[in-house]
């Protein structure tokens, strides 16, 4: 008897539609790709972001790791206190904070979550000048509980987690800021691009100072402390406008793709528990609503060997993700003397590699969680299949071991 496997396409419909397509071409015809302060198509993306965060501000960059260097520079992050991070988190959440003047902090994960925990937090806040605090996979972290931790400024990483809100508030607003990217393979992509969102009128200035357009400066700073109209920091951080069109209509459908999204995830989640697989699901809280970029799934008895479950899962035609490498144990991170050669201040800082003993839960996740892609198109008949396929494989691989 042959093992099921999922033999229909991943459901998907073309990235970019017609809409982004006329978008594209009415920018052409009018003949401005570039917008040196708030032009049409920058204005309308940051009015949209502020409007889906419910913020006052929403401004845009050219890559969500750009968004994430502005965010924690106008927060305060410094040389001298360090900023907690979440291992679980892409390598630019990370370097992001060196290139901010500052270094990284890890702190472990919740047990029932990929998000960092607010108990680590609290145990390290002394040393630290800012949180970090990652919506991994789309699930939304528990912001009141990291807010009640630490009187520190807290950026969200929201780029896993367009639309996404953590009891009735939309990410992106909790923090002093929120961060977005913007790249393909986000829910709201204009190719690349970031945008970062707050209320706090100080905060908004002193991102834009790191990489925007004097012309834009000349027209918005008002903060006396800030006298850089004429040259801000000159990272030339600002967003093509090409990229700011795009994005603003992918984001006119995000809701309907969320909504499927749901959809499918729920048809997911009843065939495996009919299957009885061996399963947790990650619980996002009351009013609160997920984001789509992965979908983290615990395997509840212990998986012996991570790589051949995943390589069984591909096998059988599941969309599993794959997880981010163990960036703390990677050369950047352990050898001061190489990352100092990007980011001097190292040199000279209280920065520590981190050590795997201090993170049991992010290690015991490293082996236990496997991340599904869920399609934005409805699609019951893949789910089931995907449901089929995956109860085989941790019955076969798993309870087997």
């Amino acid at each position: 008897m042959n093992d099921p496997k999922v033999t229909l396409p991943f459901p998907r419909e073309p990235k970019y539609g017609q809409a982004e397509k006329d978008a594209a071409l009415k920018l052409l015809d009018d003949g401005h790709l570039s917008e040196i302060n708030r032009g049409p198509a920058t204005n309308a993306l940051e009015a949209a972001f502020a409007r889906l965060t419910g913020t006052r501000h929403a401004l845009s960059f050219n890559s969500g790791t750009a968004s994430l260097h502005a965010a924690l520079h106008a927060v305060g992050a410094n040389p001298e206190a360090g900023v907690a991070v979440s291992p679980m988190t892409w390598i630019s959440a990370i370097t992001a904070v060196f290139q901010a003047g500052s270094y990284p902090v890890f702190c472990d994960i919740d047990p029932d979550s990929p998000n960092i925990t607010a108990t680590a937090v609290a145990q390290v806040a002394d040393e630290c000048s800012a949180v970090l605090a990652t919506h991994t996979w789309g699930i939304p972290a528990r912001m009141d509980q990291l807010a009640q931790a630490t009187d520190l400024p807290i950026v969200e990483d929201c780029s896993h987690a367009h639309g996404a809100h953590y009891q009735g508030r939309a990410v992106g607003s909790w923090g002093a800021a929120g961060c977005f990217s913007l790249q393909e393979s986000k829910s709201v992509s204009g190719g690349e691009g970031g945008v970062l969102t707050t209320s706090d009128r100080e905060v908004y200035e002193r991102a834009l100072t790191l990489g925007h357009h004097p012309a834009r400066l000349a027209a918005e700073l008002t903060l006396p402390e800030l006298p850089l109209a004429d040259t801000g920091a000159a990272y030339k951080y600002r967003m093509p406008a090409l990229s700011a069109v795009i994005a603003r209509q992918q984001l006119h459908s995000l809701p309907d793709r969320m909504l499927a999204a749901e959809q499918n995830l729920a048809t997911l989640r009843q065939a495996l528990e009919e299957y009885d697989a061996p399963v947790a699901w990650p619980e996002i809280g009351e009013l609160s609503v997920r984001g789509w970029y992965g979908t983290p799934l615990a395997i509840n008895v212990r998986v012996p060997d991570p790589k051949t479950l995943h390589e069984k899962c591909r096998a059988a035609g599941i969309p599993v993700r794959s997880q981010y490498e163990d960036w703390t144990q990677t050369p950047l991170l352990q050898r001061l003397d190489l990352a100092a050669r990007y980011w001097p201040h190292l040199a000279d800082s209280p920065y520590q590699p981190p050590s795997r003993d201090a993170l049991p839960n992010y290690y015991k996740a490293l082996r236990q969680m496997i991340v599904l892609k869920v399609p934005q198109v409805l699609a019951p008949d893949y789910m089931e299949q995907v449901a089929e396929a995956l109860a085989a494989v941790l019955s076969r691989t798993v309870l087997t071991a």
